[in-house]
């Protein structure tokens, strides 16, 4: 929406102009317009084609490689610009890339702008060690048409930036590729003139840096740990594809939502994990005790990777946001209660990691989350389930470990050989010193009011005569086991229950 507005808004301050719309014959020459035109000068009649209309701001447009025949991609050239003189040299500089132009910001510049606008086809290249820093208001927003392209740099800033083409948050090998509000966040000074400095404990006061992703926008994170800080807000009505490594670390503050298309088009923003990347704790530096937020009204979707991806924060999922496991498992922090799209021998469930920034960790049990609960849709399971976990809020006896738990499915189909697994686990904490081997569970079937508890299953795994579910305690490598870690506050185990279940509902352990 924001696209077409601007577009709008060029239109009609060049009709106001009196400008002729330009023509295919239509040339930019180096100095500025077409030729004849005085340097420093460009037309009205071309900023509807290369760049949006901001009031007050004079546009310097790349010259530079990729649509001059024979000149360099070097930012800081002269040359490169229609205005005769790079960005770095001007008081108040916005900068457009049209179509064709191939400009490269290199390691240890930062290019800091009031605004950018990149054109359809055109790509800026942000090299490892590089930044771009745009500060413009709500009045001077960014638009990205075309591609940028973060190899470990950094995109920071209190500005407004929409993304109708690509944004690739490339983490390369020694570099993080970055969004920030403040430089100082993460990188090594000098620091632009204006930021708010970085004091530990200590919040930004005024505007962050917002991005939204529209309808057909496209962020992609890639190649490592991608930081998402300093209360940066990510906005999503297309698509963040989280693929070959990517895991986006998201500070304390930060705000990630995922929404409805806003045009006309059928569709929904989307948060999709291409292999087993994860959304995970990043760091808290400025005094915000509050997780990330992350707000799901559109879909989050795990389609490859055959181990675990975790989206941890403060979680919400407002209608019509979804869920849906194509392969692997995916965790939530507490669960919602909406049910998700589980693809046969796929889970579902709740989770968090011990330590924040860590790709591939594994989820655990401790002080701040001290149960867990994991759901698997059998791989006999022709069509998959729709799957509802959720942990419960209030105990159902003096004598639960911790609160019950909901794990429900609808379009189930299990054998007594290939049953559901449902795992449950529990921190020290909560035991007392008790090991799995003295903890029972107990279920509450669909239409009934009281907790039964579960027995032993069978040396094959399936459930005794006349059950519909046990407790796995055949003593193989996936049933219920006593797990030690380093987390502490002791030297006695966390838990893990798993009951093979031909059946779904609530379920506590004693």
């Amino acid at each position: 929406m924001l696209t077409f507005a601007r577009s709008v808004i060029g239109l009609l301050l060049a009709l106001v102009l009196g400008a002729p719309f330009p023509t295919a014959g239509t040339a930019l020459s180096r100095a500025g317009g077409p030729a004849g035109t005085p340097a420093g000068m460009v037309p009205a009649a071309l900023l509807p084609s290369v760049c949006d209309v901001l009031t007050g701001l004079v546009p310097d447009i790349w010259q530079g490689a990729g649509v001059t025949p024979g000149a360099d991609d070097q930012w800081d050239n002269d040359a490169n610009w229609s205005l005769g003189i790079a960005p770095v040299h001007l008081s108040e500089p916005y900068v457009c890339i049209p179509t064709g132009g191939l400009p490269v910001i290199r390691g240890g510049q930062d290019a800091q702008l009031i605004a950018l606008d990149v054109a359809a086809n055109a790509v800026l290249q942000v090299n490892e060690g590089g930044s771009l820093y745009l500060y413009g208001g709500a009045l001077t927003p960014s638009a990205i048409r075309g591609r940028v392209q973060l190899d470990g740099a950094a995109l920071a800033g209190p500005a407004q930036v929409e993304v109708s083409g690509t944004l690739a948050l490339h983490t390369t090998g020694s570099s993080q590729a970055t969004l920030t509000t403040r430089e100082c966040a993460f990188l090594p000074g000098p620091y632009p003139l204006g930021e708010q400095p970085c004091i530990p404990g200590v919040p930004i006061l005024g505007s962050v840096g917002k991005l939204t992703v529209d309808d057909q926008g496209v962020v992609d994170v890639y190649g490592g740990l991608v930081n998402l800080g300093d209360q940066f807000q990510l906005l999503v009505h297309g698509l963040v594809r989280v693929h070959d490594g990517g895991v986006i670390a998201a500070d304390h503050g930060t705000r990630f939502e995922v929404l409805p298309h806003t045009g006309l088009t059928a569709g929904t923003g989307t948060l999709r994990f291409t292999d087993d990347g994860s959304y995970l704790e990043g760091k808290n530096d400025f005094g915000i005790a509050q997780l990330s937020t992350v707000v799901n009204r559109g879909q989050i979707v795990k389609s490859g990777g055959t181990g675990t991806s975790l989206v941890t924060g403060l979680y919400s999922q407002p209608s019509p946001g979804a869920v849906a496991v194509r392969s692997g498992t995916l965790l939530l922090p507490s669960g919602s209660s909406t049910p998700a799209s589980v693809n046969p021998g796929a889970g579902y469930g709740t989770g968090r990691c011990l330590v924040p920034r860590q790709p591939g960790c594994q989820p655990q049990t401790f002080d701040l989350d001290r149960q867990n609960v994991g759901f698997a849709v059998p791989a006999t399971d022709a069509s998959g389930a729709s799957v509802l976990v959720r942990e419960l809020t209030s105990v159902s006896s003096p004598f639960d470990i911790g609160f019950p738990v909901e794990a429900h499915a609808t379009g189930l189909s299990t054998t007594g050989s290939d049953p559901a697994i449902l795992s449950l686990r529990y921190d020290e904490r909560l035991l007392g010193g008790r090991g799995w081997t003295s903890v029972e569970v107990y279920r509450e079937a669909t239409g009934t009011t009281t907790y039964v508890r579960l027995l032993p299953c069978r040396a094959d795994g399936s459930p005794p005569n006349g059950q519909v579910a046990c407790v796995d305690r055949r003593g193989l490598a996936g049933s219920s086991r006593d797990v030690f870690d380093d987390e502490g506050p002791g030297s006695a185990p966390d838990v893990i229950m798993v009951i093979r279940t031909l059946e779904t509902s609530r379920w506590v352990a004693r």
